[in-house]
């Protein structure tokens, strides 16, 4: 049975009101039920409690009995209070009193801890009675239990004339709801039927009339789409027809390029029989277009060998398509040519076709095959110079290691040198102090042998005993200092010397190590007239090489009293340390000397650059700081310098120092 789409919309309109309204009685009856369940839920825990303070004196006394009368009485009529019995039981589930009218024994689910729980009082509903079970303190601090019924016959009465207001006042409403939807699809339909009358002249190609529009619902929303529609129909056939047009001129143009194109162009069939060809076929192979048509390529003289068309063939069949493959040819002159060949499929007037598309290699690999001569032929030459630049960079490695081998040994001479000027100095040193103490012990032995002469003569006054005494003691004190202080020199020098010879690593304090440096080359500076200030703070410890911070201290000094002091008579080294941070230490060493000039900066750490060529300079004391400074002890180092200003030169240096190689063996 068909029905219309009015009476659908009635249909679903009923039964979606029928839906809502079963939903808003069900969700009613729910919350209800619900109301009743909670009412006489907290209706129970009031009587719980009224009961619990009623009979707790006679409970904790023992004398629960006496009430039976009493409660008896108060429940002999049903109209006075909704409870409907009263039992206490003891602790073990005795009754101790009974009142009241049961149909039913206690519910069994209450003496098992069951029910509903509301603030200590367990509930249940039956039929139209509630039954509730609420603790009471017995004598001897003994827990019994009061269980008593209240009636929700009342209760759910009035749920019941709710419910029953409600259903009536849905089923009305539903009622209307249905009438209300019939009178509205009643003009809509009439709509509908207009409109449908209206839109099959559309079907019949009519689209010159446009369809009413009456109002702005969904209705004429529709009309308005299925105008505009129309509309959109009729632009959309007339630029069918302009396609239409402009495709018979594209099939035109396509047939004009296919035979103008110079690429080699046939079409051929699924059969491979060729239907098309271009004339770039005739220019590059000789065949005509009217004798290729309707012909397979092997039946005209175009393989150099039909093994070639096969494999062509089997691997269109195989890939669908071939793509650049090569292929032997015969070309015009009968020699035999090479060519590439691509294919695609498409469909020509409604049959399935492949465009067959050639391109003329010969000449191409022609000219790589002498390409390809001429790049071995240049492999061969390059192989011969690389050869030759092998042999020169055997050279070349040879000199550098010449080369280094001779840094090394100029730097070896330079500490050599260095440590030799240093033996000089503590050599000439050592007389004063050693010369002093033979003296005062020459003197003192003199003194020795006239004191004995007297003594032996028994002429020994006690002014000559107090006199030998302090000459002895002068002389002692003299030949103890100048001892100590030769001993000072030799400890410097012994472990200047030790570092600087075997350049081993290991921890050193930086005060300690510039002090000793600096007491070598006393004597120096004191001919000089030269001032040492050491700003060095105490327990600056490094892990690093003291025998490269010697080398760089040695060659700092000895440059400052070759070039800065030359020319002038006293002047100041400052030695400064300080932390920049945890792992870096700025040594600062600078002279108020006669500085250096731009040109001179700027050369000072090459090798072998001196100002003094001819005069015994090496060129190298610098160039070794630097490379010690920047290498060895892993730091940085620059140098300020002016013409009469002075120099400072700037190192930073880590605390630690980085692992070196062990030196290469000679």
């Amino acid at each position: 049975m068909s029905l219309s789409l009015r009476a659908k919309f009635l249909l679903l309109s009923a039964v979606i009101q029928a839906l809502v309204v079963g939903l808003l009685i069900w969700n009613s009856l729910r919350l209800m039920n619900h109301a009743v369940s909670t009412n006489a839920e907290r209706v129970a825990q009031e009587y719980a409690v009224t009961l619990n303070l009623s009979l707790s004196p006679y409970a904790t006394r023992g004398r629960l009995p006496e009430l039976t009368g009493y409660l008896a009485e108060m429940l002999a009529d049903p109209d006075d209070s909704f409870l409907r019995y009263l039992v206490i039981l003891d602790q073990d589930e005795k009754p101790i009193i009974e009142a009241g009218k049961r149909d039913m024994p206690l519910p069994e689910i209450l003496r098992q801890g069951g029910g509903t729980s509301f603030k200590g009082v367990r509930t249940i509903i039956e039929d139209s009675t509630l039954h509730a079970r609420s603790p009471l303190l017995l004598r001897d601090n003994r827990v019994g239990s009061i269980n008593f019924g209240l009636t929700t016959k009342d209760l759910k009465q009035a749920r019941d004339e709710v419910m029953l207001q409600g259903g009536v006042i849905s089923l009305v409403g539903l009622a209307l709801g249905v009438v209300l939807f019939y009178a509205f699809t009643h003009g809509i339909g009439r709509r509908l039927s207009a409109l449908t009358g209206q839109s099959h002249q559309m079907t019949l190609g009519d689209y010159s009339k446009a369809l009413p529009v009456e109002g702005d619902d969904e209705i004429a929303v529709f009309t308005r789409a299925l105008n505009a529609m129309s509309a959109a129909l009729r632009e959309r056939i007339d630029q069918l027809e302009q396609s239409q047009k402009r495709l018979s001129e594209s099939e035109a143009r396509f047939k004009t390029l296919f035979d103008m194109a110079p690429l080699p162009l046939t079409v051929s069939d699924r059969d491979g029989r060729i239907v098309a060809a271009n004339r770039a076929v005739t220019h590059t192979f000789g065949a005509g277009a009217a004798k290729l048509i309707g012909k397979r390529s092997d039946e005209v003289p175009f393989w150099a060998s039909t093994l070639e068309r096969d494999r062509i063939w089997k691997m269109y069949q195989t890939d669908g398509a071939v793509h650049g493959a090569i292929a032997g040819v015969l070309l015009p002159d009968g020699s035999v040519g090479s060519v590439a060949i691509w294919s695609s499929s498409l469909t020509l007037d409604g049959n399935d076709s492949i465009i067959w598309a050639l391109l003329d290699l010969t000449e191409e690999l022609n000219a790589k095959r002498e390409l390809k001569d001429l790049n071995v032929s240049l492999e061969t030459r390059v192989r011969d110079r690389s050869a030759a630049l092998e042999r020169a960079n055997a050279d070349l490695s040879a000199a550098l290691e010449t080369l280094q081998r001779t840094q090394d040994e100029l730097l070896a001479a330079e500490k050599m040198a260095s440590l030799g000027s240093l033996v000089a100095g503590i050599a000439h040193e050592l007389n004063t102090p050693i010369g002093n103490s033979l003296l005062a012990s020459t003197a003192l032995r003199d003194r020795v042998v006239e004191f004995d002469k007297h003594v032996a003569a028994g002429a020994l006054r006690r002014s000559e005993l107090t006199a030998h005494l302090e000459e002895v003691r002068m002389a002692s004190q003299l030949i103890s200092g100048s001892l100590h202080k030769a001993a000072e020199l030799i400890s410097s020098f012994k472990q200047i010397a030790v570092d600087q010879t075997n350049d081993q690593r290991r921890e050193f304090d930086m005060l300690s190590a510039v002090h000793d440096t600096m007491a070598t080359y006393m004597p120096r500076l004191r001919r000089a007239e030269c001032e040492v200030v050491m700003q060095i703070p105490e327990h600056l410890i490094f892990d690093s090489y003291p025998g490269a911070l010697y080398q760089v201290l040695n060659n700092l000094v000895n440059n400052t009293l070759t070039h800065a002091f030359e020319h002038q008579k006293g002047g100041t080294i400052t030695v400064r340390a300080e932390t920049v941070d945890d792992d870096i230490v700025e040594l600062m060493f600078s002279d108020d000397g006669a500085g250096m000039p731009e040109d001179v900066l700027r050369r000072v750490f090459d090798p072998f650059f001196t100002t003094k060529m001819g005069q015994g300079g090496t060129g190298l004391g610098m160039n070794i700081v630097y490379n010690i400074v920047t290498g060895v002890l892993g730091g940085r180092i620059t140098i300020d310098s002016a013409p009469g200003v002075g120099t400072a030169v700037r190192m930073l240096l880590p605390r630690v120092a980085p692992q070196r190689e062990p030196a290469r063996q000679a």
